[in-house]
């Protein structure tokens, strides 16, 4: 006789299977976000370093506070970790609903990349009109 939870046991352990053995959903989809995050990690790499270089017309400083909290931590490492862990869970939400909803999960990646795109878009903005 089989119980609940060896049955959701079974069933969770046939997920992450499908998720870590097999081809990976969306593989396209996150590429596509993985890379624009890289530029988004590129981007604000470049915008911070030539303002703390007094390269810039006007002073640079990273409006999210959380990751404002590592940068003053940790300083560029601090930086590039929190932007990989931020994409992993991201990537990892968007997988796991993938399993069940991947049209769902597919809206999920591209709304991300699109929302990192228009951040990547605005740095470069910001890069070319404060440089010296």
């Amino acid at each position: 006789m089989v119980t609940r939870f060896t049955a959701l046991k079974n069933r969770f352990i046939f997920r992450l299977r499908k998720i870590v053995g097999g081809e990976l959903p969306l593989e396209t989809e996150t590429c596509r976000f993985v890379l624009t995050s890289l530029l988004d990690l590129f981007m604000t790499f470049l915008l911070l370093y030539f303002s703390n270089r007094g390269m810039m017309r006007n002073v640079v400083v990273e409006s999210n506070p959380v990751a404002q909290y590592f940068i003053s931590g940790w300083g560029t490492m601090g930086l590039i970790w929190f932007k990989i862990a931020m994409v992993t869970i991201i990537v990892l939400i968007a997988q796991v609903i993938a399993t069940k909803r991947p049209l769902v999960a597919q809206c999920v990646l591209n709304g991300a990349t699109l929302f990192v795109g228009s951040v990547v878009v605005y740095s470069g903005f910001l890069l070319v009109q404060n440089r010296i």
